[in-house]
């Protein structure tokens, strides 16, 4: 959470550079709104120019996959570094105080009789392999998926 250079103003300021949460969410707004730069600059007025500070996710990666058979265009595939994805996610700021990094085993009673499952961590098996590893080193439980793909 502190390796990018902006974190020491986040400690004071979790949506640094932004001065508060409503002008982060306006300009995370006005980013997904489908504007154009040039209309989002008209509406600012030329007032800021923050959205160049923030720190920028991982870059995309793409490569042409030759196949035994024509196509009407290359085959391409686009793919993001999964270590830059997850240390992305761990450097931002809104994602600090949701990471779940600690196994544990939730019962239903004092004795201990019926072990309640909510999710991985919850798990046996995330508990046995935080025990397998050297003292000191976290599990880190990472599900690497695409927009097409169903997770339940």
């Amino acid at each position: 959470f502190d390796a990018d250079e902006n974190s020491v103003y986040r400690k004071m300021n979790l949506y640094y550079p932004f001065s508060s949460q409503q002008d982060w969410q306006l300009a995370a707004w006005l980013l997904c709104s489908g504007l154009s730069m040039g209309k989002i600059n008209s509406f600012h007025h030329s007032k800021w120019s923050v959205s160049e500070m923030l720190p920028s996710g991982p870059c995309w990666k793409s490569q042409v996959i030759n196949t035994l058979h024509p196509t009407k265009s290359p085959v391409i595939l686009y793919w993001c570094d999964p270590i830059e994805c997850i240390a992305s996610i761990f450097n931002h700021p809104l994602f600090h105080c949701h990471m779940d990094l600690t196994p544990r085993k939730i019962y239903s009673t004092a004795e201990r009789l019926c072990h309640v499952y909510t999710e991985w961590m919850s798990g046996n098996d995330a508990w046995d392999m935080q025990s397998a590893i050297p003292k000191g080193a976290t599990l880190l439980g990472t599900i690497l998926s695409s927009d097409k793909m169903d997770i339940t």
